[in-house]
């Protein structure tokens, strides 16, 4: 069952282990690696853009993106990875990720731009089996988060941070933060995924 109210994360757990997935970092627009530089850096990722999928429609041609997409990510190397998205990539991030949850351990999402009266929206919520982090900056004491928010509600496994006192997008803005929590959440992933692995093999 999703989460009504998703749990909302102090600080970040400092955790020096090496992130075993690849981590991939996509972009709807041109520009990825440019886009997400402090992330490639912090954790040896790759990115995909609406260039390397070969986009030649509209963003709004959810469809064709997401297809492209779960193909990039099989070709590119061994899977599942961890999923870093932010702003209007963030939707198609999700049903990509509903769609093929072999291939994703894990997603980060930051400051999600979502029409939520999308059709299909929610059931693409709850289809999403990776756990997944979202990031939201809160540039005010008043900044309205409903959004972020109801979407890692409508997440199994989804869990809500709030970044004070920076502009958006966090990933950018404040992208030391950003970092510890996305690699504190992937380690986490990990974790579960080993403890998932061993589960199996004890039942066998």
């Amino acid at each position: 069952m999703a989460h009504t109210e998703p749990p909302t994360l102090d600080s970040p757990q400092a955790d020096t282990r090496q992130i075993r997935h690849r981590v991939v970092c996509l972009h709807n627009g041109s520009g990825a690696g440019e886009w997400y530089t402090r992330q490639v850096a912090a954790y040896d990722a790759q990115t995909l853009d609406g260039n390397d999928l070969g986009a030649t429609a509209p963003e709004d041609q959810l469809e064709g993106w997401v297809t492209a997409a779960a193909a990039a990510l099989r070709d590119g190397g061994v899977t599942p990875v961890h999923l870093v998205a932010s702003g209007r990539t963030v939707y198609g991030t999700i049903v990509l990720a509903g769609r093929y949850p072999e291939l994703v351990k894990s997603m980060i999402l930051g400051d999600p731009e979502v029409d939520t009266s999308i059709e299909g929206y929610a059931h693409s919520l709850q289809l999403v089996q990776a756990p997944s982090l979202v990031i939201a900056a809160a540039p005010q004491a008043d900044t309205d988060i409903a959004k972020p928010q109801s979407i890692a509600g409508g997440i199994d496994n989804g869990v809500f941070v709030i970044i004070e006192n920076t502009a958006v997008p966090a990933h950018r803005t404040r992208a030391d933060s950003f970092n510890e929590w996305a690699t504190s959440f992937m380690n986490i992933a990990e974790g579960l995924h080993t403890f998932a692995e061993s589960e199996e093999d004890f039942r066998d």
